[in-house]
């Protein structure tokens, strides 16, 4: 197959259809996470809502229930 083009006007056909692939699939990315984010914020909406944690006051994990709280009886 011969072509009227020579190797620059080929090679910079090239370079110009790999910048509209990466522009291409930059805004794909883009889109995607909008709208993971969009169901992210949406799905938050929909779900009831939980409550609130019982305020126990301040307090040592030895010394009663309290969730994710560093247990420091080994150090009394």
């Amino acid at each position: 197959m011969k072509t009227n083009l020579n190797h620059d006007q080929i090679a910079m056909t090239i370079e110009r259809a790999r910048n509209e692939r990466g522009i291409a699939v930059g805004r794909w990315v883009a889109s995607a996470m909008h709208t993971l984010l969009d169901w992210m914020e949406k799905g938050s909406q929909t779900q009831p809502q939980t409550t609130k944690p019982e305020q126990t006051g301040y307090h040592l994990s030895s010394e009663g229930r309290h969730p994710k709280a560093f247990d420091t009886s080994a150090f009394v």
